[in-house]
């Protein structure tokens, strides 16, 4: 799919989100979604911007921790190597598509990890069941999670945008990574409702298919990058950014 010279007319920066929702049931046919939808979208984007004939300066592509795949206790930064499993391979071949403009416009890849907003994505779709007292954990719930607030993404991506030094991966996560229990104990106490359930994988095998691997695994990783080169968070701590997220209050 062929980008029109048209669309990179007065454009200085572009900013690459696309991609299917990873959250609902892997069959066949949608895994194949979620890599077309990511690869070759980006892969056309990084053509037409190596073709030379604009005056884009900034290309942003979001990849995802999925690139660690399950690490366990594993510390992760950015110099760790992709994971073997379909997510990794996915975020692999998403961001080898984005460097495909690297000779022509600076490149920037976050990858991000779970973000944290009560109008999308994870939160709205824990909660629920917290509110209706059945809420607990995924597997034994010590994988762990690398969570980044939606207001540090955002402020991430403008930060990397006006910073023309700031080139190449880097993780977008908040520096506290923490434990899928601790997570969800954090929730249940600020909702005032018990964390007690624990969902075993073959349940979850049931309802999303080839996902569960990807729910339960464990990745530790930090922003090692973004810390030395200057970034800060508005949100570092898991209990400051859940607690913005329920009052429907943040900083930004």
């Amino acid at each position: 799919m062929p980008v029109p010279e048209t669309m990179l007319q007065g454009v200085w920066g572009i900013v690459n989100l696309a991609g299917a929702p990873i959250a609902r049931r892997w069959t066949a046919a949608y895994r194949q979604e979620i890599f077309r939808s990511r690869v070759e979208t980006t892969r056309a984007l990084a053509g037409a911007l190596s073709s030379g004939g604009h005056e884009v300066q900034v290309f942003l592509s979001v990849s995802a921790t999925g690139y660690y795949g399950d690490r366990g206790e594993e510390l992760c930064t950015e110099s760790t190597p992709a994971g073997r499993d379909f997510l990794a391979q996915v975020c692999a071949a998403w961001e080898a598509a984005a460097q495909e403009a690297a000779s022509r416009v600076r490149v920037v890849i976050p990858r991000l990890g779970i973000v944290l907003d009560r109008r999308a994505g994870f939160l709205p779709r824990l909660m629920p069941a917290f509110r209706f007292f059945v809420g607990g954990t995924l597997g034994n719930g010590q994988q762990w999670v690398p969570w980044v607030h939606w207001s540090d993404v955002v402020g991430f991506v403008l930060w990397a945008l006006r910073t023309p030094a700031v080139q190449g991966v880097y993780n977008v996560v908040a520096p506290q990574p923490v434990r899928f229990r601790e997570l969800c104990q954090l929730l249940g106490r600020l909702l005032r409702r018990p964390c007690w359930l624990s969902v075993p994988g073959w349940v979850l095998r049931l309802r999303y298919g080839a996902l569960v691997q990807a729910l339960l695994s464990s990745q530790r990783v930090i922003p090692h990058r973004a810390h030395a080169e200057g970034f800060r968070f508005q949100f570092p701590e898991l209990e400051a950014a859940l607690r913005a997220e329920l009052s429907g209050e943040t900083k930004a």
